[in-house]
């Protein structure tokens, strides 16, 4: 250390507020330096008169306990931290632009923050308005669909009802429903269609199944459809492909829900194709 900042020392070794490494070097300074030792007795003249220089009073508890928290605080602070004043000036300068730095981070941080919860928050609306919409489309198209087969199957019954080979079978309602009937419409070139009135509710579990029967004894009769039951008790089917090849009898039996290979329950509505 140069002779000028070791000077700067003097009032800290009066004052016994040197770290140890100062204390050692400004003590060996002192013996090489009469100006320094001078203002060192100085120094020591005035810290010693200090104490009488304010009224004696004896201070508030509150303001001891301050005091000393300080004293401890202070007593924890690395060396460094207990330079002389300009040094201290020049790190606490230092100390203070870092301070402003990290002030504007924290503020940059928080306006990113807030920012970024306002961004998101706009992307769940439109993620959510996307959802919406996706399913307004979704639906749409599931109307589009509906209508087509819709569509589709209006237009196949009317060709079987306007095929030139067109034949009809009057059904009746058998023992177990005596007030339903029916009539099926075949054409062998077009297929088969059945219109029903007044079959008797069904339970969830249970479902009408149309079939058809190959003319001749012993025939295995054929599945042509699930009937889709109104709440009026009129249903209307087509029959499945191949099932219209050969038609001689169309019955309805109410079989488990999903349907069976073979009918299992007593016939519901049965009619055959007179000659």
């Amino acid at each position: 250390m140069t002779h000028d900042e070791l000077r700067d020392l003097s009032g800290g070794y009066a004052l016994g507020a040197l770290s140890e490494a100062e204390h050692r070097a400004f003590e060996a300074h002192l013996k090489t330096c009469a100006e320094c030792a001078a203002e060192v007795r100085e120094f020591a003249a005035v810290a010693a008169g200090l104490p009488y220089a304010v009224p004696l009073v004896d201070p508030p508890a509150a303001l001891r306990a301050r005091v000393l928290q300080s004293v401890a605080a202070e007593a924890r602070l690395p060396a460094e931290a207990r330079l002389p004043a300009d040094v201290a000036a020049g790190r606490k300068s230092s100390r203070g632009v870092w301070a402003l730095v990290a002030a504007a981070a924290a503020i940059a941080a928080v306006a990113l923050g807030i920012y970024a919860q306002s961004l998101q928050q706009r992307i769940n609306k439109l993620e959510e308005e996307l959802r919406l919409a996706t399913a307004r489309i979704d639906d749409g198209q599931r109307q589009v669909v509906l209508y087509r087969a819709a569509a589709d199957r209006t237009a196949e019954i009317r060709a079987i009802l306007a095929a030139p080979d067109l034949r009809r079978i009057e059904l009746a309602g058998q023992k177990a429903a005596p007030g339903a009937s029916g009539r099926a419409f075949w054409s062998p070139a077009r297929g088969l269609v059945v219109a029903f009135d007044n079959l008797p509710a069904t339970s969830p579990d249970r479902v009408y199944q149309l079939w058809v029967i190959p003319p001749g004894a012993g025939a295995a009769p054929i599945s042509a459809a699930l009937l889709e039951l109104q709440p009026d008790g009129r249903a209307i089917a087509l029959g499945a492909a191949g099932s219209a090849a050969r038609v001689g009898t169309v019955a309805v039996t109410l079989e488990p829900a999903g349907g069976v290979p073979a009918p299992t329950g007593d016939r519901i509505v049965a009619g055959a194709l007179s000659n």
